[in-house]
């Protein structure tokens, strides 16, 4: 019978304690059980009163404090307040919590005065105060301005930009700020979620004011941007700038891949071109380049022979014909624009096949797409010599090669990808 009791006695208790019960640990429902505890208690007229009344006061002076809230009933820290006379300014104090106390003069008891609140996120509160020869208790609400989180992405192109210089006016406020770049985070990635991106908290008094923008950085052309406080819906802004016509500084080298096609080539040559280049002086010389150029012609040749009375053969052959030697550039318009800067240069060629010497005039001009890539359209002008295989046959079909030198003239224009740096 006693086991019977005890068994039912564990079951209930067990019952009682498994069911009702919830480790917040375990399940992640998003609350806790500080969300239940109300997070802010305010002041009551005894607790206001006395913290009016330790404050210290001096040759009988009088004592005037209170408690600034929020029309949310939030306390409002760093108010400004100032009391004022016919004379002028008699006290001022900041808000610590929303209480505030200060001392004025005894001369001044049961006199009208002036108060005035004010807080940059706040409308100001002007209003009027009668002073009581005991203590003077002030309790009010403020309302609060007009805010915005203004947030924008600067782009060239399709490339966040970073280290842009932000100007944000707003009435007699003035924010500079830089858009930001990537960066390591706290768990050493590197993070370029917010590349290009600045942000500010504007507050206003009236919807209608307005807000204008301002971004500068080297290279680019300067932006500016306005609208108003209630155009703007809180999305991230998408904000291009145009590049300047000029770069942010002359690039000393010069790193060029080039390449012309069978149909930009008067002989259906392919041609590979590899070459390196840097200015003498970025100031004094900034037209005048050396460097070295590598490159390469691919030259499809049909060689017609007789292999017997009255039959024709045709024999399709390729010659590749490299060349590498030092190359010069004169810069007819300066390397610092951005659009169509030209060139005239030679390329002194040592031939690979035989050891020769052959000079290859060009004439081009290039465009950039960004800050340090262009890219480039070139003519080309080369004379070599090609030891061209022919083929003779006798009666019997038995054939011999011999080789014939012919001399080519090749022009081409070529187009090309160059980095600066």
């Amino acid at each position: 019978m006693w086991k019977c009791i005890n068994l039912i006695i564990a079951f209930i208790f067990s019952g009682i304690y498994c069911f009702p019960q919830h480790n917040e640990v375990w399940f992640d429902t998003g609350f806790n059980g500080n969300d239940t505890i109300v997070a802010l208690e305010l002041p009551d007229n005894n607790e206001i009163i006395d913290y009016i009344s330790s404050l210290r006061l001096e040759n009988d002076n009088i004592a005037i404090g209170g408690y600034i809230s929020s029309i949310f009933h939030e306390s409002i820290d760093s108010a400004q307040i100032e009391i004022f006379s016919n004379s002028g300014l008699i006290g001022k104090t900041i808000t610590e919590s929303g209480l505030f106390r200060l001392g004025i003069n005894r001369d001044f008891n049961s006199k009208v005065l002036s108060l005035k609140i004010s807080h940059p996120e706040y409308y100001i509160l002007d209003t009027i105060i009668i002073t009581d020869p005991k203590l003077t208790l002030i309790k009010t609400k403020l309302m609060p301005r007009y805010k915005i989180l203004l947030r924008g992405r600067v782009f060239a192109g399709n490339l966040p930009l970073e280290g842009v210089e932000v100007r944000v006016n707003h009435i007699n406020d003035t924010y500079k700020l830089k858009t930001r770049g990537c960066y390591y985070d706290g768990e050493n990635y590197w993070n370029c979620l917010y590349n290009g991106m600045f942000k500010v908290v504007l507050t206003a008094y009236e919807p209608s004011d307005s807000i204008s923008i301002d971004l500068n950085k080297n290279g680019m052309k300067p932006y500016t941007m306005g609208m108003r406080f209630d155009e703007y819906s809180g999305e991230i802004m998408n904000i291009k700038m145009k590049y300047d016509k000029y770069l942010p500084e002359v690039p000393l080298n010069n790193i060029n891949l080039k390449l012309a096609f069978p149909f930009s080539s008067f002989d259906d040559d392919w041609f590979v071109s590899l070459s390196y280049y840097r200015l003498i002086n970025a100031n004094k010389l900034k037209r005048v380049a050396f460097g070295i150029d590598g490159n390469m012609f691919i030259t499809t040749l049909s060689v017609n022979h007789e292999t017997f009375p009255g039959v024709q053969a045709s024999k399709d052959s390729s010659y590749i014909t490299g060349f590498v030697g030092p190359s010069v550039l004169i810069w007819l318009i300066s390397p610092d624009r951005r659009n169509f800067s030209s060139y005239i240069g030679s390329t002194f060629g040592l031939k690979l096949n035989n050891p020769e010497f052959v000079f290859q005039p060009v004439i081009g001009t290039r465009l950039f797409l960004d800050i340090n890539k262009a890219l480039s359209l070139e003519c080309r002008y080369s004379a070599f010599d090609i030891d061209v295989v022919n083929y003779t046959f006798n009666s019997y079909g038995d054939a011999d090669r011999y080789t014939v030198r012919q001399h080519f003239n090749k022009i081409n224009i070529n187009l090309g990808i160059q980095i600066v740096f």
